[in-house]
């Protein structure tokens, strides 16, 4: 199976075209039947949909290493869950499940000490923020965050879910979804404004 992942580049460029103009439903009937056409499926699966299932991972466990396991783990999870009885009507929907369940258990056997946002402080900087600082602060910022909130916030500003799609894979009901976002994106300008305002000086 992590052959599979790991040669997705050569894969791809020997697949057969065809394959890249099937929906995700007619790619996931293929990988049902198991021999190389069904690995060629897999593979275009993989390539659609990788990027938004790392994103997820990575900006909800925060770990990078912890990230990457959960990350091949959905796809493999994905795999082996792959049943001719399963209707398919929403693969990034499904792996994005997938993905969710695996990071919250994570998160939970981490049993991460989480900064409150009450008392997360930037440490002073003399010189100008680079690019690199300004991606670390960001990722800082979204890990002082409750976890609810920063789900919400990812699935919608870094994943592009609408709230109602929110809302179904969460589980919460729409208004909650709103005020989660909207107490989310409140939170992380206010704990960035002292470096917007280092910007602007």
């Amino acid at each position: 199976m992590s052959t599979i992942i790991t040669n997705k580049r050569t894969n791809l460029r020997s697949m057969p075209q065809s394959l890249r103009s099937h929906s995700d439903q007619q790619l996931y009937a293929l990988v049902l039947e198991r021999g190389t056409l069904a690995r060629a499926a897999f593979n275009e699966i993989y390539q659609r949909h990788s990027m938004r299932v790392f994103t997820y991972c990575r900006r909800i466990i925060g770990d990078s290493d912890a990230a990457q396991d959960m990350f091949q783990e959905t796809f493999v999870r994905f795999f082996e869950s792959a049943t001719p009885d399963r209707e398919m009507t929403n693969l990034p929907g499904y792996l994005l499940r997938i993905a969710r369940n695996l990071c919250l258990a994570e998160r939970k056997k981490l049993n991460r000490q989480t900064v409150s946002f009450e008392e997360f402080r930037f440490p002073s900087h003399d010189a100008s923020y680079d690019s690199a600082e300004l991606i670390k602060l960001v990722e800082t910022a979204l890990e002082s965050l409750k976890e609810d909130y920063r789900e919400a916030y990812v699935l919608k500003e870094f994943l592009g879910l609408s709230y109602n799609e929110i809302a179904e894979m969460t589980g919460a009901n729409l208004a909650l979804v709103r005020v989660r976002i909207y107490r989310a994106k409140t939170q992380i300008r206010e704990i960035l404004a002292p470096y917007i305002e280092d910007l602007e000086k």
